[in-house]
């Protein structure tokens, strides 16, 4: 059986999507009956059980959804033998086709070729185009139409070539967009049929590549070889139409200093021994701005000068302290967060100086996963922004949450080691420790050996009990275990189950849907058995979730009449905190060893809980004291000094007792809203009872 182009289509949505897809939603996008639908759909599972394929799932009440390595499996296909996979190209994927299109094959760039490319009409296409003129237009680029040639594009050579970095940057990180991507390569090298048929020259440049890597002393990210293969490819393809890029002798003058450049000469010499290309300096230099810019798995930071690191060291410890500051907590392997850091902030500051895209497909995905960890992220970047002169995009925000993430989320725990696992991750080190830490606080008695990328598993011997990999990996010895970068809540419980099902000895005689089905047998007749199972399965799932995620309590949960005092004065800062702390005292969420010990937290570290001009938020240790969760607020008509300097003053108290690392997250987060707001922060500082202070709390929330 081979599926036919509109099953193939409704597959490939399903397919697509990072989400549960509703059939409502099929329905709409297929413009087919709901009994269509169904049919296709039963049609598709039997082509995918064929194919040794997980077959679509239901799950009751958001829609029908593949497993990660179902969707691995589907991708390694279509690229390799599914001829006819066919499915309709987004509006980003179409605008994209036709933006690379007029940027890499300018001599085919008419309206024919632009309708060929995209099933698009000629109406549409000049909708788009118009669009697109829009944004050559906005970089410096003038696009217009040449009668008998097509359309052609002026201007400067740096900014088609930002145009193009982007292009390639859009397309990898969207791993689902394999059509473009195989005609994008095809554009870059004619003789490519599909990205996975490599060609004899990107063969060559990634063999360079990983010459280069060795000079440096790192290990790129597999999505970065491929990214930097296709740039240089395309450098190539540029000096061959003789369209140089210009970079500013004082420009040069930095980036020759740097061990990159080496590389980048080393990757131009390389090529001119086998290609006959000759490299101008400004074409090496542009070289080693990508070079420079790059994600890495690992990195070795022995060969980098002093002078290259100290600005960013300093940066980094700056973010670490505000981060500690807003999030109320203290990071125990420092010195391993500021070393993980570095590795990331190096190429994200090259990237914001140059300009480059960042490719980042799980920047939605970490943002809606953490968005308490991501909106203190945010606040703290403000010391990278001001070092580049630029603002941090999300995206490069995005990864940098991870790698707090990862440090928050780790757990102190002594825990025998059941299982040795292995971590196959092309995303680098931020998301590699997300995942790493995910993994060994979800199964008890796992232990991550290491983080690799897919060319170090290829290349290397590992032992190990169980491997997770982010993409599909065909099995051999060691049991593959298939995850995405950022775990939800469905796929943890797909985690656990996988792993008991490859290592539990005793599984269950009967589960419970089993068990009611023949329950029911008992009492009834049974018309649609498989039917009936299905609809038990998603109910059993939907009312005893097998994983309890961590809740996360609202501000207004923590800060209510009980816990909100307004006073006039009080004779110090201490009687302030003590005065402060009484309502959690009373509710027995702390021990009174725990006022203590936030008494001598300010007077051994000093005034560091002063947060803002007339905001404390005094907390400890958790171990110091803290029975559960809380949150209590004081105002003082009159400030309370905490040293003698100005600035150092306070009339809002805010006492924190965590529990750990993130239970309070969330309602920091909130209350730093509430009082990033100067207008808020007033009305506290002169309400006259505890009802306008809860107004405001709750009016922040809604927000």
């Amino acid at each position: 059986m081979v599926l036919d182009k509109r099953r193939a289509h409704l597959l490939s949505i399903i397919q697509r999507s990072t989400e549960p897809i509703p059939t409502k939603d099929l329905i709409s996008k297929m413009n087919m009956s709901q009994r269509t639908i169904y049919y296709d759909l039963d049609q598709i599972n039997h082509w995918l059980t064929t194919q040794k394929i997980d077959p679509i799932k239901s799950i009751h009440g958001k829609g029908l959804f593949l497993s990660t390595e179902s969707k691995s499996k589907l991708v390694v296909y279509q690229d390799q033998s599914f001829e006819d996979w066919q499915y309709q190209l987004s509006k980003p994927e179409r605008d994209i086709l036709i933006k690379a299109k007029i940027l890499l094959e300018e001599q085919d760039a008419s309206m024919q070729r632009f309708m060929d490319l995209t099933s698009m009409s000629r109406g549409t296409i000049s909708k788009v185009l118009k669009s697109i003129k829009q944004e050559f237009s906005k970089a410096g680029l003038q696009l217009y139409y040449q009668k008998g040639s097509g359309y052609r594009l002026n201007g400067p050579e740096d900014a088609k070539r930002t145009m193009l970095s982007n292009i390639l940057a859009t397309i990898f990180s969207r791993p689902d967009w394999l059509n473009v991507r195989n005609e994008v390569h095809k554009m870059i090298q004619p003789d490519a049929a599909t990205w996975s048929q490599e060609t004899d020259q990107r063969r060559l440049v990634r063999e360079i590549l990983f010459e280069a890597e060795k000079e440096l002393g790192l290990t790129l990210t597999d999505e970065m070889v491929e990214i930097l293969s296709l740039q240089i490819l395309m450098i190539m393809k540029r000096i061959e139409l003789k369209e140089y890029i210009f970079v500013p002798n004082e420009e040069k003058q930095v980036l020759q200093q740097t061990e990159s450049y080496k590389a980048a000469l080393h990757i131009t010499n390389k090529l001119k021994e086998f290609k006959r290309v000759t490299f101008p300096d400004d074409e090496i230099c542009f070289i080693t701005m990508n070079l420079l810019g790059s994600k890495v798995q690992h990195d070795n930071f022995n060969r980098y000068t002093e002078q290259e690191l100290s600005g960013l060291k300093e940066v980094i410890h700056q973010m670490i302290d505000d981060f500690q500051l807003y999030s109320c907590v203290v990071f125990d392997d420092r010195n391993g967060l500021e070393e993980n850091l570095i590795s990331h902030i190096k190429p994200t500051y090259y990237r914001l100086k140059y300009e480059l895209q960042i490719a980042n497909d799980l920047a939605g995905s970490i943002q809606q996963t953490y968005p308490d960890i991501f909106h203190l992220t945010k606040r703290v970047m403000r010391h990278l922004e001001l070092y580049v002169g630029k603002t941090v995009p999300d995206e490069e925000v995005a990864y940098i949450t991870l790698h707090f993430g990862g440090w928050l989320t780790k757990e102190k725990k002594k825990v025998e080691t059941k299982f040795k696992a292995l971590i196959v991750c092309e995303n680098g080190i931020g998301t590699s420790n997300m995942l790493r830490t995910q993994l060994e606080n979800l199964i008890a008695g796992l232990n991550v050996i290491t983080t690799i990328s897919m060319r170090e598993y290829r290349t290397n011997e590992y032992k190990a009990d169980v491997i997770f990999s982010t993409n599909y990996i065909k099995e051999k010895e060691t049991p593959v275990v298939h995850v995405p970068a950022i775990l939800t809540n469905l796929e943890k419980e797909r985690v656990i189950q996988q792993m008991n099902e490859l290592f539990d000895a005793k599984q269950p005689e009967q589960n419970m849907t089993d068990h009611l089905m023949d329950m029911i047998k008992q009492h009834a007749t049974i018309h649609q058995e498989d039917a009936l199972k299905r609809e038990l399965v998603h109910l059993l799932e939907q009312n005893t979730p097998r994983i309890k995620e961590l809740r996360k309590p609202m501000l207004n949960e923590l800060l209510t009449e009980q816990t909100i005092q307004l006073k006039d004065s009080v004779t110090s800062w201490e009687e302030a905190i003590k005065v402060a702390s009484q309502p959690l005292v009373d509710q027995q969420s702390i021990r009174s060893e725990y006022v203590e010990a936030m008494i001598s937290n300010v007077k051994e570290l000093g005034p560091y809980i002063v947060i803002a001009p007339n905001i404390a938020i005094p907390h400890a240790r958790p171990e110091t004291g803290v029975e559960q969760l809380g949150m209590s607020f004081l105002r003082l008509k009159e400030p309370v000094y905490f040293s003698e300097k100005e600035k150092h003053r306070a009339q809002l108290i805010i006492v924190l007792a965590a529990i750990d690392n993130q239970t309070h997250l969330k309602a920091l987060a909130q209350l730093t809203e509430l009082l990033s707001n100067e207008e808020n922060v007033e009305q506290l500082l002169t309400a006259s009872d505890r009802k306008t202070v809860i107004e405001l709390i709750n009016q922040t929330i809604e927000v």
